[in-house]
């Protein structure tokens, strides 16, 4: 007879697996199932590496002129560089700081770029600033740069002292003097020379000149040149121009805005009585000196 046991075990386990797999299939049960699985991870503050501003934390103003002044630094946010939201800088010159421009003593920009990448949470960032030749010629100008992430946290950092170095800088704003036709022993009429203060202090002017040799006959000295600081004068109130270079105490002051800082200096020339026929020509040099 044959012994049915063990039939009746497998069959047994056979039916025990399908009817655990119709409940599982009635209740949801699988043998696999993928669920989520989440975690919030907190913001971390940015940072802004060491500072440099100018060449070497120097500015060099130039004449009259507007000069690109960068500063730039390593900004990094452990979060990722694509949260860094905003970076703004700052040069100013004194303690207080500075959030708009005043051309003078305070430099702002609200929209410092990305220079380069350095890697996944660093970035180079650069701040521009449009430097006039006017401003303070000090060593007590500081950088400042800002940052802000995408959760509005901020971190900033300062360079201290950037250096504006001086600048002895004129321009005269007329190309030549001409003293008209005149006769002899006559003086010709009052002539200004303007004066535009190209510097970033108060500016005095040297003068010197030379003789005016004639192109008929004979030569006008220098000293027959006179100038005086305030305008209608009589020539012989006024001051001889010589061939060395002399203060003529001009006194124009550091501009503080766009719109120019001159001072004018008011001429006259007296012919010689006898000697001297045609065009006469000669030169007169006008030097920065420190006020």
């Amino acid at each position: 007879m044959t012994n049915l046991k063990p039939i009746l075990v497998i069959a047994t386990m056979f039916l025990a697996v399908v009817m655990l797999w119709q409940v599982a299939s009635i209740t949801g049960f699988l043998t696999n199932e993928t669920i989520p699985a989440n975690v919030t991870i907190g913001n971390v503050a940015p940072t802004v590496a060491t500072i440099t501003c100018g060449s070497s934390n120097v500015v060099t103003p130039i004449a009259c002129t507007n000069v690109t002044v960068n500063c730039w630094a390593v900004i990094n946010d452990n979060n990722g560089a694509n949260d860094i939201a905003s970076v703004k800088g700052e040069l100013y010159n004194g303690t207080a700081g500075c959030t708009s421009e005043d051309q003078d003593a305070c430099y702002y920009s609200s929209n410092c770029t990305v220079f380069a990448a350095v890697n996944g949470t660093s970035r180079n960032y650069t701040c521009s600033f449009t430097f006039r030749h006017f401003a303070y010629n000090d060593l007590n100008w500081t950088g400042r740069m800002n940052v802000t992430d995408a959760s509005a946290s901020a971190a900033s950092n300062t360079i201290t002292p950037v250096q504006v170095q001086n600048l002895s800088a004129i321009d005269v704003v007329e190309t030549y003097t001409y003293f008209g036709s005149i006769a002899l022993g006559a003086t010709s009429a009052e002539q200004t020379v303007t004066t535009t203060n190209c510097g970033n202090y108060v500016m005095s002017v040297n003068v010197s000149g030379t003789n005016l040799p004639c192109d008929s006959q004979g030569t006008i000295t220098v000293g027959q040149i006179k100038y005086n600081l305030t305008a209608a004068q009589p020539y012989a109130n006024s001051t001889a121009l010589t061939a060395s270079s002399v203060d003529t105490n001009l006194n124009v002051a550091r501009g503080t805005t766009d719109a120019l800082s001159q001072g004018s200096t008011y001429w006259l020339l007296q012919a010689p009585t006898t000697g001297v026929k045609g065009l006469c020509a000669g030169n007169m040099t006008f030097y920065a000196i420190r006020g």
